[in-house]
C-alpha cells in the first residue's frame, strides 16, 4: 500500500505537466487586480489603514453635500524614504483629474475644501515605494 503523500505528489506533478499550475496563477494575478480596482465607501468621520505601494493605488469614496467641508488626512510608517500620498477626485477612474477646489497643507498630508456640488468624491493613496498608511476622511 502506498503512502498518501505519494498520491498528492503525482498530482501535483500531473498538474504541473499538465499546466494546471500557470492557469491558477493567472487567475490569482487577475483576482488581484479586480482587487485593485475596488472602491471602498467611507462614512464621515472614518479612518482606514492600508498598505500600498508599487505602481498601485487605493480608491475609496465618500458622499458630500454642497457647502460642507471634506477633509482628507494621511499618516504613514516611515522606513527609509517612503512616502504615502493621496489625491482627491470627482473621477470614480483613477487616471481622472483631481478636484479643482481645497488646499494641502502640512506638507501634501492634508487636504480641505468647500463642497461645490452633493456628490460623491473620490480619494486615490498611492506610495514610493511602500507604505503602511492610516487615511483620516471626515465631513462637516
Amino acid at each position: 500500500m502506498k503512502p498518501r503523500n505519494w498520491f498528492r505528489a503525482r498530482a501535483a506533478s500531473l498538474a504541473l505537466i499538465s499546466g494546471i499550475v500557470p492557469v491558477a496563477t493567472f487567475h490569482s494575478a487577475a483576482s488581484f487586480a479586480r482587487a485593485q480596482d475596488q472602491i471602498v465607501q467611507l462614512r464621515s468621520p472614518q479612518s482606514v489603514r492600508g498598505f500600498i505601494g508599487g505602481e498601485s493605488h487605493d480608491s475609496y469614496a465618500i458622499r458630500a453635500r454642497k457647502g460642507q467641508k471634506l477633509t482628507v488626512q494621511i499618516s504613514w510608517h516611515h522606513e527609509g524614504s517612503n512616502e504615502a500620498d493621496f489625491s482627491v477626485s470627482e473621477s470614480a477612474d483613477f487616471s481622472g483629474d483631481i478636484v479643482g477646489f481645497g488646499t494641502k497643507s502640512n506638507g501634501g498630508k492634508s487636504w480641505s475644501g468647500k463642497i461645490l456640488k452633493t456628490k460623491i468624491y473620490y480619494v486615490y493613496v498611492t506610495a514610493h515605494t511602500t507604505a503602511h498608511y492610516v487615511l483620516k476622511v471626515a465631513t462637516e
